[in-house]
């Protein structure tokens, strides 16, 4: 055994910032060459990722919870996405099938697009290719489907008979902050029974048909497969849907600023959870990558930002204080801090989080912070979109749908890297807003004023 003196010499001392790293020779891949276009106007990525036998298959479509003319139509459509298949088998019998395959399936409703994903062993990778087209194609709407979206659509939290939380956590905070803020906008519209009342079969029908068409949707397939017959398969399967333009999508309303205040909310636990946000303008495309630095280096969910160090490393009263960037696709999102601790540190940690927030907006960042942030973003962040064929295929998927091109992400790395300290203080400035930040503590009551 070696004295401890022994160790500690044979041990490499150098500091991370000066060790001589090599500059990420990392270059994007050039979607053209995982394109498939049809000539109906449907847009795929095929995208090749042999290492486990897997095959990822994903439909996005540009239609959400917003859009359409009645209310409850997108969440009965995803409702049929996920639990009836398509019209050519019974659910019991597409349910069976996945099961028979050992799927992952899952269908997300996003406020503004909605996705379909199908994950199987590549043994049953043409079973599950017609299964996934013929749902696109043909979903098999019913009864069933308005009677469970009216269900899901009306839970509500549960509390106990003194109004306390049950299940206090992170989850229900930011539920919390996102009723607070989008309060009288229709992002925050919350449906009741009487909105599915009306709602027919047809109307969901209807509905589907206007958007589910070949030139609003893109297709992502990737893993252990052989690229051009899945491009064969993609035009067999998919060239039957309709080529024409989809009604115009609801356009989302800026979401108004309220002056600042705190909303209390309790619950059953050991610990508070906290959400601290606002609103958020729509970023403006010059302003996208200094905004993406600023919460980088102010709150970026890894161990070096300035609110992590501030609240974990130097008092230890939380394991996370991090920011969350939730963008529209089209309007404002929210901008907001989430973060957790023991009852008696509450107002410590908020108090702290707070400082750092200020203090963000009224000083340069150092030069370490600007250059860490640049790297990891321009090379870690960027490059994880595109680490192996199924993210390169969904993150190209989703791109188009939402952009119609590809030009933001070849443009990304650039963006970043020419990002300045006046940048970063210009941006806290102009989209952070104190006075409006909406303070939401669920836990036990403890007065942050």
């Amino acid at each position: 055994m070696f004295p401890l003196g022994a160790q500690v010499l044979g041990q490499e001392l150098i500091h991370p910032r000066d060790m001589e790293i090599p500059k990420s020779k990392f270059k994007r891949p050039d979607p053209a060459k995982y394109q498939v276009s049809l000539d109906n106007g449907l847009v795929a990525y095929v995208a090749k990722e042999d290492r486990v036998p897997l095959v990822s298959l994903s439909a996005f479509i540009r239609v959400g919870k917003i859009d359409g003319h009645k209310e409850g139509a997108a969440e009965v459509l995803a409702e049929a996405f996920l639990n009836s298949g398509p019209k050519n088998m019974s659910p019991t019998a597409f349910k069976a099938a996945l099961k028979r395959m050992t799927a992952r399936y899952s269908v997300i409703l996003h406020n503004k697009w909605t996705e379909i994903n199908l994950n199987v062993p590549t043994e049953d990778l043409e079973e599950a290719f017609k299964l996934l087209s013929a749902i696109v194609k043909s979903p098999n709407i019913t009864e069933a489907n308005i009677k469970a979206a009216t269900e899901k659509a009306i839970k509500e939290i549960e509390v106990n008979k003194n109004g306390v939380i049950i299940d206090g956590s992170n989850s229900v905070a930011v539920r919390k902050f996102h009723d607070i803020i989008l309060k009288d906008n229709i992002l925050g519209k919350k449906l009741v029974s009487s909105d599915f009342e009306g709602l027919s079969i047809h109307d969901v029908e209807r509905f589907y048909i206007a958007y589910a068409m070949a030139g609003n949707m893109t297709i992502a397939v990737s893993g252990d497969i052989n690229e051009e017959v899945i491009q064969k398969k993609l035009k067999v399967q998919f060239s039957g849907l309709i080529d024409k333009t989809p009604p115009n999508h609801k356009n989302v309303p800026i979401i108004k600023y309220q002056k600042n205040k705190h909303h209390y909310f309790p619950a059953d636990k050991l610990q508070t959870w906290v959400v601290i946000g606002q609103p958020l303008d729509q970023v403006l495309f010059k302003d996208e990558a200094a905004f993406e630095v600023m919460n980088y280096i102010l709150a970026g969910g890894h161990f070096w930002t300035r609110m992590f160090i501030e609240t974990r490393d130097k008092y230890g009263l939380t394991n996370d204080a991090s920011g969350y960037i939730e963008d529209q696709w089209d309007g404002s999102g929210s901008y907001s801090f989430h973060t957790s601790s023991r009852h008696d540190v509450t107002k410590q940690l908020h108090d702290n989080i707070m400082d750092v927030i200020y203090g963000i907006q009224k000083g340069l960042v150092s030069d370490e912070e600007l250059m860490i942030a640049q790297n990891a973003l321009a090379d870690g962040v960027y490059e994880m979109k595109f680490t192996d064929g199924n993210a390169l295929a969904r993150s190209f998927a989703i791109e188009k749908l939402r952009y119609g091109n590809h030009d933001r992400s070849k443009s990304y790395p650039m963006r970043i890297r020419s990002v300045t300290k006046e940048d970063i203080l210009r941006v806290a400035n102009d989209y952070m807003h104190p006075e409006a930040f909406q303070v939401i503590v669920v836990g036990e009551y403890t007065n942050l004023q």
